[in-house]
């Protein structure tokens, strides 16, 4: 398929599919008619094979599908986009809609009022009479089913919602997620800090056992930090770097707790799942800061401190300054 006739391709497989051009139902045109994706074309295949048209719901269901097989964070961040638009637009057309079906039940119902008021009698009172309630009782049906579907959509929003603010692999809050929390703390003008973690040697890991492994220890620092930490939200910041956010205005206070939590993580006898093999400790260095004018400095600062900590040997906890020399915490 020639790359000058591709765009032209997959709006008229859209249009063949009675599908609206929108820049969801064009990527999903695009992968399928691409072979770009095998969840797509393999869903796809199947219903063309059977002679199904595809219907609206039936894309979003694969393209669903798609996000969660791929490995490209891209891939899921714009199907969490889609559901947001799809969801918009959906509410927009029903809210359209049921304002029509008002309307028209108000007519028809204005209408066959019209006739009793002007003095029908017999199976004309009786005819205009049932017609109303046939009509008021198709409105509800109508009404029950955009209700249903806006329901649905709801929920797929939500789930969408709670996937864009969440860590998929360890399943802790996102760098997202955190810049909303410190964004809310600023605004309510809570005295914070900020303890930025990072996994010491966690390219050893990956390098000697394989990603699969570095990926399980990535979950057991998140759970371990998770516990350690509590009631102090601890995110994901990315790659091996995780950050915790205490609201109290004592550096030292936070900085405890995390050397803490560094000392019972150590502790800790891995093995490796498949051999049994140990591991060894994991062990990690943080830089810890008091907020700052701004959530930016305070980062830079912790950010320097946790770099400090690196180059003191790591294993440590540093308080970054607000003036003067880091301070050591473990």
């Amino acid at each position: 398929m020639g790359k000058d006739n591709i765009g032209r391709d997959v709006l008229t497989f859209l249009a063949g599919n009675l599908l609206d051009p929108t820049p969801m139902n064009y990527r999903f045109g695009y992968l399928y008619l691409t072979r770009s994706s095998k969840v797509i074309c393999e869903e796809t295949d199947t219903y063309i094979e059977n002679g199904m048209r595809m219907k609206q719901e039936t894309i979003v269901e694969i393209m669903g599908k798609h996000a969660s097989a791929s490995d490209d964070p891209e891939e899921r961040i714009a199907a969490r986009d889609e559901a947001v638009e799809l969801f918009l637009n959906t509410a927009g057309e029903l809210a359209r809609e049921a304002k029509r079906q008002a309307d028209g039940v108000g007519r028809d119902i204005a209408e066959e009022s019209q006739v009793i008021r002007e003095g029908a009698q017999g199976e004309d009172l009786t005819g205009a009479i049932r017609r109303i309630i046939d009509r008021a009782e198709e409105a509800e049906r109508e009404l029950s089913n955009a209700s249903n579907r806006i329901d649905r959509l709801q929920r797929d929003l939500d789930e969408a919602r709670n996937k864009a603010l969440v860590d998929e692999l360890t399943g802790i809050p996102n760098r997202r997620a955190t810049r909303a929390t410190i964004q809310d703390l600023e605004i309510r003008k809570v005295r914070y800090c900020l303890g930025l973690i990072d996994i010491d040697h966690f390219k050893a890991i990956n390098d000697t056992y394989g990603h699969p492994v570095g990926d399980r220890a990535l979950k057991l620092v998140a759970e371990a930090l998770s516990e350690s930490l509590a009631p102090w939200p601890v995110a994901r910041w990315g790659g091996e770097e995780f950050l915790v956010i205490a609201e109290v205005p004592d550096a030292k206070k936070l900085a405890e707790r995390v050397a803490e939590a560094k000392e019972t993580l150590a502790e800790r006898n891995l093995k490796l799942r498949e051999t049994d093999e140990p591991m060894g400790p994991i062990t990690f260095s943080a830089g810890v800061a008091v907020n700052s004018e701004t959530s930016d400095e305070t980062l830079r600062r912790a950010d320097n401190a946790l770099y400090e900590a690196k180059k003191a040997g790591r294993n440590t906890v540093l308080i970054a300054p607000e003036s003067g020399r880091v301070a050591d915490a473990a």
